[in-house]
């Protein structure tokens, strides 16, 4: 098997893309989505702060559901989808919130990390760039103790806020069993007279005097705040502090997971002690109440450039199964004054209502379905938000999936995609979900058919009925096609793969291998046999990432007729694959592990959410592949094939400084690959350990940027690899998985 080339060998890759947005969608009424290729949104947060370095502030998007962030840019019409800011900053996860800390006029970033916040301080000269500040905001619990990590869960989005109005920040932030809210007081104005320091102690066990109740979203005002030997349940909530009656005091908004209202808590104390004295439990009972499953998260910023804060509210649920999906951004804007705020609904689909959005999951292919020699679009999803049902204290929310169809009314070489139905062959109320299509000739009459991959290894088929052209009609589904068992959330390929002139069979799921099904029928009846599930030996399952892979291949084949394969997984990243012609018995050759794109002649991995899935062609007739990528978010991302960039360039991503290495696959059968992502420096040697600590493997590299190792020989089990890098004193540990 051939290893991964060095970075710096000599040639080019063998494929270029760069991200674009210019590419144009339509709606049924012909009217253009302003920015459809966002990718989607699931589970938001916003802030604000200046990314083009025009003096205006700009919105920051980001989503739960992947660590995507969304950067759209300010202008004199509204606001533009600005993705060549994205790869500046730096990883997040859990939460992020956008705050000028050291009162520089530019804002920092506070995210979740190993059970507390970590900060990026914002260092923008004429570009947006950011430094790490702490990896992790410590506060004295106790009196005379050292301090430890100021706490908070990932399911947690805390307030971070001046609350005793001093100058620097301060914290409110649940205690670690939930039930009460701490009061983390920020002593950096004390201390050193200026905001520039993240020093907190805890001043307040019991902020607001208020309690949570430990199974429900019960709150209990005028609590004796007696913290009992009794474990409280927490599993998340979020908070805003804002006043709302306009008395001088913080009032506060909680969300609470499992439930989709907003409780309003008024503060009824003074500037030293806060006081909850009243509840509303459908803020905002004046206007239309917040209902949004699951665990609303309150927001405030100006949308609208009045200097007044709207109110942005959209899930917070890590969970990727209980959360409105299609209508999951609601902003209010603030009619009322900065003092007393009067919050006015105006959408449940802010900016989300201009971008293609297919609730969670999309899955695209490309397909001339009417004939007229250009290729149209279907993407399949994981389904739209449906209802929501209680039992007991568990909530269980439901989708349904569907097909949507774009007809390409452009040309060959300027595409524009119409859509057609967002519900093709109305396949929504069968309640599936997980619907993946496939697109080929199953029973040679020269019109295109559908397969589709389903949740539970099942797969539907669809023939096309149509008799003209310009009406894609299709038979009644057939609900257990040759009743195949395919893996769980199959993403299913039809594809000569053997070049028998009959079409396969490939499947992809949730394991992160492939089954391949070779057509032993003919070509107006196909009949399809499992020859394997682990085609090619891919795994594209990441051990750090996640128990689950969800491979979803795409096979393609060169100008040549060479057989090549993307292949999109849970992780997000896309894997490249050679060596397949000849060797469906044997192992795929990795060419790399994720797919990079180029920007201003920097290449970057492309990393669009989790859960992603691929299709490529030719689409603007230029001679270069082309890809839309599919996320979980449920939106699609193109990216336009140029001429492939240099071996020799470096892998420039900051978002990735602090953990410059990856490996792949994880879990692994035989061959390690791994890539140091760093352009400053490179990997001296690499060891690996068993969990004993006793060294196994050890190898030097020569300052290389990317290798491979062979673990076939290691017995199953769970490993740690040490890279050591060039950089002075510098090594990177991962764990990963032997099968």
């Amino acid at each position: 098997m051939v290893g991964i080339p060095n970075l710096f060998s000599q040639g080019l890759y063998d494929y270029g893309f760069a991200k674009d947005i210019s590419i144009i969608v339509l709606r049924q009424d012909t009217t253009p989505y302003a920015y459809p290729t966002t990718g989607g949104m699931n589970n938001m947060q916003f802030g604000s702060l200046d990314c083009d370095r025009d003096g205006k502030k700009d919105i920051i998007a980001f989503d739960v559901h992947g660590y995507r962030v969304l950067p759209f840019r300010k202008t004199s019409n509204g606001y533009e989808y600005a993705p060549q800011y994205a790869h500046c900053f730096p990883q997040m996860k859990g939460f992020m919130q956008l705050i000028d800390f050291d009162k520089d006029g530019k804002e920092d970033i506070f995210t979740y990390h190993e059970a507390g916040i970590k900060v990026y301080r914002n260092i923008s000269d004429v570009s947006l760039k950011f430094e790490l500040f702490t990896e992790q905001i410590l506060s004295v619990y106790n009196s005379g103790r050292n301090p430890i990590n100021l706490f908070c869960t990932e399911g947690d989005y805390v307030v971070i806020r001046d609350m005793d109005e001093d100058g620097d920040l301060d914290i409110l932030a649940f205690w670690s069993l939930g039930k009460y809210v701490d009061y983390h007081k920020n002593k950096s104005m004390e201390q050193y007279g200026n905001p520039n320091y993240l020093v907190f102690e805890l001043a307040d066990r019991c902020w607001g005097s208020f309690s949570e109740n430990e199974e429900y979203n019960a709150i209990t005002l005028n609590d004796d705040c007696k913290k009992s030997l009794k474990v409280h349940r927490h599993t998340g909530s979020t908070m805003m502090s804002f006043d709302e009656n306009g008395n001088g005091l913080p009032d506060l908004l909680l969300g609470d997971m499992d439930y989709p209202n907003l409780m309003l808590l008024t503060n009824g104390g003074d500037k030293d002690v806060a006081y909850m004295v009243s509840k509303d439990s459908l803020f905002p009972s004046y206007d239309v109440p917040v209902q949004l499953y699951s665990m609303p998260c309150p927001m405030q910023m100006d949308v609208d450039g009045d200097d007044l804060g709207d109110l942005l509210v959209s899930p917070f649920d890590l969970t990727l199964t209980k959360s409105e999906n299609k209508e999951s951004v609601w902003l209010y804007k603030n009619t009322g004054t900065q003092q007393q705020p009067h919050f006015a609904l105006q959408t449940k689909s802010f900016l989300q209502d201009e971008m293609l959005d297919f609730g969670s999951g999309a899955y695209p292919v490309f397909y001339d379905m009417d004939g007229d020699g250009l290729l149209d679009m279907l993407i399949g999803n994981y389904g739209y938000y449906d209802s929501t049902t209680t039992n007991g204290y568990t909530i269980k929310c439901y989708y349904s999936a569907s097909i949507a169809y774009f007809k390409n009314t452009g040309t060959k070489s300027n595409p524009v995609f119409l859509l057609i139905t967002e519900d093709l062959a109305g396949l929504r109320k069968y309640g599936y979900t997980s619907l993946i299509p496939s697109v080929g000739d199953l029973n040679g009459d020269e019109k295109p058919d559908l397969l589709l991959g389903t949740a539970n290894r099942n797969l539907i088929y669809l023939e096309n009925n149509s008799v003209l052209s310009e009406t894609l009609t299709f038979s009644l589904p057939e609900l257990n096609y040759q009743s195949l068992s395919v893996p769980e959330y199959a993403a299913v390929q039809i594809f000569d793969l053997d070049k028998d002139g009959l079409l396969d069979l490939i499947a992809g799921g949730k394991s992160g291998r492939m089954s391949y099904y070779k057509n032993t029928g003919t070509l107006t009846a196909p009949s399809f046999a499992l020859q394997t599930d682990t085609l090619g030996k891919v795994n594209v399952r990441d051990f750090d990432n996640s128990y689950f892979g969800y491979a979803t291949p795409c096979f393609f084949r060169t100008n040549t007729g060479e057989t090549r394969l993307f292949i999109a997984s849970e992780k997000g990243t896309i894997a490249y694959y050679k060596n397949i012609d000849g060797n469906l018995n044997g192992v795929f050759d990795m060419e790399h592990g994720e797919l990079f794109f180029v920007v201003d002649s920097n290449i970057f991995p492309i990393e669009e959410g989790i859960r992603t899935a691929i299709a490529v062609e030719d689409i603007n007739n230029d001679g270069y592949l082309d890809m839309i990528v599919g996320n979980y978010a449920g939106g699609i991302s193109f990216y336009k094939g140029i001429n492939p960039p240099d071996r020799k360039t470096g892998i420039t991503n900051p978002v990735l400084k602090a953990f410059p290495v990856r490996i792949s696959p994880n879990p692994v059968m035989d061959l390690l690959y791994f890539r140091c992502l760093s352009v400053s420096t490179s990997i001296k040697s690499v060891y690996i350990y068993d969990m004993m600590g006793r060294c196994l493997l050890q190898k030097d590299m020569d300052s290389k940027k990317e290798d491979s190792l062979n673990v076939s020989t290691f017995a199953t089990g769970l490993y740690i690899i040490k890279f050591v890098l060039e950089e002075e004193g510098t090594f990177i540990m991962r764990k990963f998985l032997k099968e």
